[in-house]
């Protein structure tokens, strides 16, 4: 999985930072996305995550 792809899931979050996954997207996703730093393990988006949120442009 790309880290443009987990950018694009990591985007759908609520202003706390609570990422939720869209319909669209395979539950995969958020667990690759814990396993490599950019949400932590009750879903919140870490530092690693926004810095890749913002190398896509997606904040």
């Amino acid at each position: 999985m790309s880290d443009k792809e987990i950018a694009a899931v990591l985007q759908h979050r609520y202003g706390d930072g609570l990422v939720y996954l869209p319909r669209n997207k395979p539950q995969d996703v958020l667990d690759n996305a814990k396993q490599r730093g950019f949400i932590d393990a009750e879903g919140y988006l870490t530092r690693k995550g926004r810095a890749l949120l913002a190398r896509y442009s997606f904040i």
